[in-house]
């Protein structure tokens, strides 16, 4: 091996060259002392080939990494190992990002493993480069702009060999270039608009099923990426930051196992073509008794088995295999059938340890045939392609930059690639100086740029600048310039290095903060309140608990409120005070796609009447005395969220319509302002009252009450839920054991009898008053129950919610409403089938209803089965 060592310590160098002519012989090492003379010896690699360079970090005259990015960027085929000291663990972790194979830190002995760590690092070059050589052509289908640039931005830095494709995003025009084109990959966003992106993947699986497919999809919409894993597709990217330097290494292992499954699949093809022909016949096939006596083999060559023919047959498998490996064979002897099972093992042979995998199946009644393939290429291509991945991912880009030097006494300077295309250039034959780079800058920037340059000659030794440039091609473009200087022993400026970087989209995204600060400022006294309040309802909203009960009747509430969910159907929560009404609201809307956006909480019966329209539609500054600002009203801090109307029975008749207006429209208007404003709101009200009764007296508008009515969910009470009660007395128990300080953990049964046997009028909520009052009285670790419960409690008259209308069944009413008509229908088809909901001739199937929604109306009407006298 070839090797340049750059160090310009001369006592480092004489060592390190007697120590591999010591105990490296074959490497070759030529030392330089300074980055100039290195640079100088690989400008003659096409006549003086070299295969590694060892170059120190500190140098004389330069810094290493600086002439490690010079060589990556100038393509040189050699492998860089960079030499580091000891405690400069950052170094070696920026050399590796700029591409280095391999570092060394000079600590005691590392000569010792210096030349090992050289091989290492070359057959990593190697490897990285054979990668790189083989071309990809990736069709990307996108239809973000930005994305697409960005995206084929990262590949000309990062991996050149890929080409990426902008494919159009119409299905047809689509599909007919998938289908046509020799592209190696084809990689799409999930979200292409009206293109539904997991169908195409289905489609283009089933037309071309060894196509690579690659998934680009946000986060959180992981699961449907892997919907289309199971599609067709052969891996996903999660955009995440950063997830540039993933997609190579996904299109690269894509293809490969693209062609790979091909392979396989042909192979598989072929085999059950030859099935008949071959009859499993590999390379090594022995006969044998269901004891394991070889009785007959088939070999092409002798000296591929483990001892000659004599030597085994007659004999048994524990005679001539060593034990473990026997006793597992004799195991699969027992267990054969006329389907094949496989064992796998290692043989030590003559030329080293090799892999095999024998497949054993019974043939004749009681014999066994096992035929033997030699997997020992396959094992060791599978532990190089697992090194091969694990080195890939290590060698991800950290940065992409274009590099530039500068001779300051002729005026020539050195530009990498990067710096040619920030330009808008093609690199050519023109000499590269500082004039011709000045001429890009903008007009208005040029004076400033020099003006510092110079300066920074004078003074300093660092420099930095941000400027525009107009490039040849496209628009101008925000550059941030970074530098230094090298000054030669007597000061004089020699050199300037530096690294200029693209920073439109940072200097766009600061125009744009600039504009949104003094928006910023005008609302932020204005938002204040607002803000304040939406924090107070998230701490609300994330500490409201589990809603606890097994019953029948909470699961089919609990039912209803996943069903309902996802949708954005207004609901509305019924059911007597303390039965958790807006617990069952926040846990709607946590379930639903708006969880991500607040749940404001309006209680009705709480706001005071000549308040409620300014704090549920806001008002304009001026709108009435004491409105000094404009305020948003709850609607507006819902927007993309719900809004909890709490006690909607209390509304006023004079705002019901226009609450009505929000939900079929969702438009208002501010308290003083004709200006309508648009939300996008889901509506959760809820009430304790009987809406039915206030329409028909008149104090609740019959459209707003059939427009909340689209959904509604009856709270059972606890009394309809005593199975549900020991879950709860424990829960509460213990956790107000934890908030007040102690420690109860036995609850008496008598107790708990008690506790089931109250009808509880106020509900859970009265039940957690009665335990929080039970733990504060209890003094050991037995609850004490000091709560009396009167008898004249004990009742089951509790009127309906939704209270049947005052009508025979059989009786036509004129103007009667609708949930009377329904009433009427229900209760004469209950009747007419002697009260049978479900089954054949039942009233369900009379109604052409599911039986679960006629108990449901049946409840909410107030049906109920006459007792028999």
């Amino acid at each position: 091996m070839r090797i340049l060592y750059v160090e310009d310590d001369p006592r480092d160098a004489d060592l390190t060259q007697r120590t591999f002519r010591k105990t490296a012989p074959h490497c070759q090492l030529e030392s330089v002392s300074t980055i100039k003379e290195a640079t100088a010896r690989l400008n003659r690699l096409a006549s003086e080939p070299l295969d590694l360079v060892l170059a120190d970090v500190h140098l004389r005259d330069g810094n290493g990494l600086s002439f490690l990015k010079h060589i990556r960027e100038s393509g040189l085929p050699v492998a860089v190992v960079m030499i580091t000291g000891m405690g400069d663990e950052e170094t070696a972790v920026a050399a590796l990002k700029a591409r280095a194979d391999d570092y060394v830190v000079k600590h005691k002995d590392y000569l010792d493993r210096l030349p090992v760590t050289l091989e290492s690092a070359f057959n990593h070059y190697r490897a990285d480069a054979a990668r790189r050589a083989r071309r990809l052509h990736v069709l990307y289908a996108e239809t973000g702009l930005v994305d697409i640039e960005n995206t084929r931005r990262h590949f000309a830095i990062h991996a050149d060999h890929i080409y990426l494709e902008p494919v159009s995003t119409e299905a047809e025009s689509l599909l007919t270039q998938l289908e046509s084109e020799t592209a190696d990959v084809f990689m799409t966003d999930l979200d292409l608009g009206e293109l539904k992106t997991l169908e195409l993947v289905k489609m283009l699986h089933r037309h071309k099923p060894y196509f690579p497919i690659v998934l680009l999809c946000s986060e959180g919409n992981e699961d449907v990426a892997r919907q289309g894993l199971t599609l067709g597709a052969m891996s996903y990217v999660v955009k995440t930051p950063g997830y540039f330097y993933q997609l190579p290494l996904q299109i690269e292992e894509a293809h490969s196992r693209a062609e790979l499954l091909k392979r396989e699949t042909a192979l598989e093809i072929s085999e059950e073509r030859n099935r008949a022909l071959l009859n499993a016949i590999p390379d090594l096939m022995f006969l044998l008794t269901r004891d394991g006596i070889f009785l007959d083999y088939h070999a092409t060559s002798i000296d591929s088995m483990l001892v000659p023919p004599q030597q085994f047959l007659g004999k048994n498998v524990s005679e001539v295999l060593p034990a473990e490996l026997a006793a597992k064979f004799h195991k699969c002897f027992k267990q054969a059938s006329d389907k094949p099972t496989f064992v796998e093992y290692e043989l030590s042979m003559p030329d080293g340890n090799h892999f095999y995998e024998a497949s054993v199946v019974s043939c004749e009644g009681d014999k066994i045939l096992s035929i033997v393939r030699d997997i020992s290429q396959r094992r060791k291509a599978e532990e190089a392609l697992r090194q091969s991945e694990e080195r890939l991912r290590l060698a991800q880009q950290a940065a992409r930059v274009g590099t530039w030097e500068w001779d300051l006494p002729t005026g020539v300077s050195v530009w990498s690639e990067m710096i040619w295309q920030l330009l808008g250039l093609e690199p050519d034959q023109t000499p590269t100086t500082l004039e011709r780079f000045v001429m890009f800058i903008h007009p208005d920037d040029r004076e400033p740029v020099l003006r510092k340059v110079q300066q920074m000659i004078s003074e300093g030794d660092e420099y930095y600048d941000e400027f525009r440039i107009v490039p040849a091609t496209g628009p101008t473009r925000w550059i941030s310039s970074k530098g230094r200087i090298v000054r030669s022993a007597d000061d004089r400026p020699e050199r300037m290095l530096g690294v200029n970087m693209d920073i439109t989209e940072r200097k766009l995204a600061e125009e744009s903060l600039k504009s949104a600060l003094i928006e910023v400022q005008q609302l932020k006294d204005r938002l204040h309140e607002e803000n304040i309040y939406l924090q107070e309802e998230i701490r609300d909203a994330s500490n409201f608990g589990e809603i606890i009960g097994n019953s029948q009747a909470l699961k089919r509430v609990l039912r209803q409120a996943e069903q309902v969910a996802p949708l954005n159907t207004t609901v509305l929560i019924l059911g007597e005070t303390g039965t958790g009404k807006e617990l069952l609201a926040h846990a709607i809307h946590h379930l639903s796609p708006r969880h991500k956006h607040p749940l404001v909480k309006v209680n009705c019966a709480a706001l005071p009447a000549p308040l409620i329209e300014s704090e549920l539609f806001g008002h304009q500054k001026g709108a009435f005395t004491g409105a000094d600002t404009q305020r948003l009203g709850r609607f507006a801090l819902a927007h993309g969220g719900s809004i909890f109307l709490d006690e909607v029975g209390e509304l006023p008749l004079d705002l019901q319509s226009k609450l009505l207006r929000v939900l079929e429209e969702g438009e208002f208007e501010l308290v003083g302002s004709s200006r309508t404003v648009t939300v996008d709101v889901r509506v959760i009200a809820a009430t304790n009252r009987n809406l039915s009764k206030a329409v028909v007296k008149g104090t609740f508008r019959s459209d707003l009450y059939y427009r909340l009515n689209t959904f509604p969910i009856i709270m059972p009470p606890l009394r309809e839920r005593r199975e549900d009660i020991p879950l709860l007395v424990t829960h509460l128990v213990n956790q107000l054991s934890t908030k007040l300080g102690k420690n109860i953990d036995i609850i008496p049964q008598s107790a708990m009898r008690v506790l089931q046997d109250y009808n509880w009028p106020g509900n859970v909520r009265e039940l957690r008053n009665v335990i929080e009052r039970a733990v504060i009285l209890t003094q050991g670790t037995k609850l004490e129950i000091t709560d009396t419960f009167e008898p004249s409690t004990f009742t089951d008259d509790y009127p309906p919610l939704i209270a049947p209308p005052d009508l025979e069944p059989d009786t036509d009413v004129e103007g009667e409403t609708l949930e009377q008509s329904e009433y009427r229908l229900i209760l004469r088809t209950l009747k007419k089938v002697h009260w049978r909901v479900e089954g054949p001739g039942g009233a369900a199937a009379l109604l052409n209803v599911h039986a679960s929604t006629l108990r449901s109306r049946m409840r909410k009407l107030g049906i109920t089965r006459p007792k028999p006298h």
